[in-house]
């Protein structure tokens, strides 16, 4: 458990863990409670919960490494706030692949960035572990892997990130004038914000069922993404050259697994 501060800057970070912090756990009842200094009281904080797991090392020999799995956000609340115990409750679900981001949402997201960068081309295709993005213009090529996360932000509607990364650019001839002027920045940021948007409508469709079962539970509740899948969901045909026969390439869809917490709002 951890207390994410937006000292000094006056704004959340995004690591796993927050860098700014105070850590804490829970006692034998499931209790727990920060002792904030009077100098943070200028400040904000979010109760971040986090579950410890752990993958094999890359090398034989070696320990497994730790892996922080975001559980439960709270909303942001000054720090001035009296302190006190405080319980918080977390049901980690299982998004049904139908719920999750296909390959046609993500097609539609991308099809206005390709006009606004003026692109020949510009591709985003969820594969078995994250999503590929390729763009070309004028000839040049640019080729980077986008991968999503959980997100730890104090804005409780976005529940993942996206963050780019093993870029490739490889530009047609000599002269670097005469090939992509693409902002890959933009291209990730422009997909970011896809992602987001279509994240968004699965938290409400999850929620949505959490109202279904237990009525006024909903606007009670903050939901952080603690796992993403990459699920098959079907395969595409593409057409080669006579005689050599299709090829089938499958098809993937995006799956955030939700957490639900509560309380949304912790009092400090």
């Amino acid at each position: 458990m951890h207390l994410a501060t937006d000292f000094p800057s006056g704004k959340f970070g995004s690591s796993f863990p927050p860098a700014m912090s105070m850590k804490t756990t829970a006692d034998s009842q499931g209790r727990f409670q920060f002792d904030t200094p009077a100098a943070m009281h200028a400040f904000r904080g979010q109760v971040q919960v986090y579950e410890l797991d752990e993958v094999a090392a890359p090398l034989p020999g070696l320990p497994p490494i730790p892996v922080l799995k975001l559980m439960y956000r709270s909303a942001p609340f000054k720090l001035s706030k009296p302190g006190g115990a405080q319980d918080v409750f977390i049901y980690p679900a299982k998004t049904p692949t139908e719920r999750g981001i296909s390959q046609e949402e993500l097609d539609e997201q991308v099809k206005a960035l390709r006009k606004q960068q003026g692109l020949d081309k510009l591709r985003a295709t969820i594969g078995k572990s994250r999503i590929e993005v390729r763009a070309e213009k004028s000839g040049g090529d640019l080729r980077f892997a986008a991968h999503v996360r959980g997100s730890t932000s104090a804005d409780l509607d976005r529940v993942i990130e996206v963050k780019a990364g093993e870029i490739d650019i490889d530009l047609p001839g000599p002269d670097a004038i005469v090939g992509l002027c693409v902002d890959k920045d933009d291209i990730e940021a422009a997909i970011r914000k896809g992602l987001v948007k279509l994240s968004a409508k699965v938290s409400q469709t999850l929620l949505a069922e959490l109202e279904k079962a237990v009525p006024g539970l909903s606007g009670q509740t903050s939901v952080s993404v603690w796992r993403t899948r990459y699920v098959k969901t079907g395969e595409r045909s593409v057409n080669m050259p006579a005689p050599l026969p299709d090829v089938k390439v499958p098809v993937y869809s995006l799956v955030p697994d939700a957490a639900f917490g509560l309380p949304r709002q912790w009092e400090a």
